[in-house]
Parts: C-alpha cells; sequence; structure tokens
C-alpha cells in the first residue's frame, strides 16, 4: 500500500537512565583494551547489543565467566545484590550503570521488608530488572503479573507493600494496584510511582495518535518490556495493526 502519511510520536527514544548507560559502556570501550565485559545486555535493544559487540565488548550472564582483573560493567536493568558484590570482587574496574530509578526500587525493597512488611512486586518473570529487585529480599517479596496471581499471594501476618518494575505498562500497572487495594485497603505505595515517566510519557504520545493510523511500528527488540509496553498500548488505544521490528530490514 501507499504511505500516505507518517506520524512521529513524541516524546520518543531512549530514556535518560538507558542514553547513561550507552554512554558509559562506549567511555569504557575507549578507556580499555578490548574485551571488555557486561553482565547481561546493557540494554534491551539488538541494535545497541551489537554495535557494542563489533566494539570488543562482551555479555555474560554469569560473574564467573569474566577473567579477573578485566574491567566489567553492570547493566542498566540492576544486578542482584550477590552479582554486584561478586563483580567489585573481581580485582578490575566496575561501572555499575543501573537506572537511578531502579535503584530506588531495590531501596524500597530493603527498607520495607527491614521494616516486616511483604512485598508484593508486579514484574515480568525471568525480566532482568525483575531478577535483581526480587533478589535484594527473596524471603520477602512475591512477584504477581495478573489479578489472579494477587489473590494467590498468601495472607501476609503483616503490613503490604506494593512496588513494580519501571518499565510496565501504565494501565496494566494501575488495574492491578487498584485490585491490591481492594484486598488490602491498608497497601502501602510509594508516595513517588516506581513506573519510569520517561516510558509513561512515550505511552501517552502513543495513545495520543494510535487511533488515527492505519498501522503503528514500534522500533525495539523482542525482549525489551518497554517496546512490548509500546505496542500493547497502541492494540488497546484502537489500531488495528501493530508492528514490532528492529530496523527497516524487517518492515514488510
Amino acid at each position: 500500500m501507499d504511505v500516505e502519511k507518517v506520524l512521529l510520536a513524541s516524546p520518543r527514544g531512549f530514556c535518560a537512565g538507558v542514553e547513561m548507560a550507552i554512554k558509559a559502556l562506549g567511555w569504557m570501550v575507549r578507556v580499555f583494551e578490548p574485551p571488555v565485559y557486561c553482565y547481561h545486555e546493557i540494554v534491551h535493544n539488538q541494535v545497541v547489543v551489537e554495535r557494542f559487540r563489533d566494539l570488543g565488548v562482551v555479555f555474560v550472564e554469569d560473574v564467573a565467566e569474566v577473567p579477573p582483573g578485566a574491567p566489567f560493567m553492570l547493566s542498566a536493568h540492576g544486578a542482584p545484590p550477590a552479582v554486584v558484590a561478586a563483580a567489585r570482587e573481581s580485582g578490575g574496574a566496575v561501572v555499575n550503570a543501573v537506572c537511578p530509578l531502579v535503584k530506588k526500587v531495590h531501596h524500597e525493597v530493603k527498607v520495607r521488608a527491614g521494616k516486616g512488611y511483604s512485598i508484593v512486586y508486579v514484574g515480568h518473570t525471568g525480566h532482568q530488572e525483575a531478577i535483581g529487585t526480587m533478589a535484594v529480599a527473596p524471603d520477602a517479596i512475591h512477584l504477581v503479573e495478573s489479578t489472579a496471581e494477587i489473590d494467590a499471594v498468601p495472607e501476609p501476618e503483616g503490613p503490604v507493600a506494593f512496588l513494580a518494575q519501571t518499565t510496565l505498562a501504565l494501565d496494566e500497572w494501575k488495574a492491578l494496584l487498584d485490585h491490591a487495594q481492594q484486598r488490602w485497603p491498608d497497601l502501602w505505595v510509594p508516595g513517588q510511582s516506581d513506573l519510569c515517566f520517561a516510558t509513561t510519557n512515550r505511552q501517552a504520545a502513543l495513545k495520543a495518535i494510535a487511533a488515527r493510523c492505519d498501522v503503528v511500528l514500534v522500533i525495539g527488540s523482542a525482549n525489551s518490556s518497554n517496546t512490548r509496553a509500546l505496542v500493547r498500548t497502541a492494540l488497546a488505544a484502537g489500531c488495528p495493526r501493530v508492528l514490532r521490528i528492529n530496523g527497516p530490514a524487517e518492515l514488510p
């Protein structure tokens, strides 16, 4: 079909935390001789990851894979405390590129668990951010992705806190929050939302144009929570066809 008009969502693109992580790893590959090691993909973006591989970055899923003394970066998603400690003991230069908002959530988990709260954490099973956050207080936290899983949480003896993965879709998170507050009326929620404001701003920008579009293109990788949330947001806003692509070569 002929394309008559292209609408660009605004704002769009990477958030400040992702930009910071990319710049930090770019600095490391200039300062150190390759290979430079990174725990997990620096960000969930195939194009960015492949560019860094071409520059000599080796992405690993286990600190034991990193030679002693090698330069090492921890990704923007946040790592389990044990991984951070092992990295610092490796003897090499370590840069922790964790997103400041993810760091805030880790702090909230630690503080609430220390005060005897049971924590209900909304996140995606297997996602690196959720893995890192759950590891902060594994005995006090329950991972949920649906209202049914909220109902399945064992009744806690003490107060309950409600925290979230930073890249969730706002509407989906709000529905789960409302359900949790019905079960626990005294539910503790942070005064400042755990959801990334850049993420929610981009979702709002997409909502504003999606219903006017025949097709929405979301440029991003399949393992990106942000990308998948944008796809769901466009569909929910009324666009009949939404395509997730990494680049022009994948466009039908």
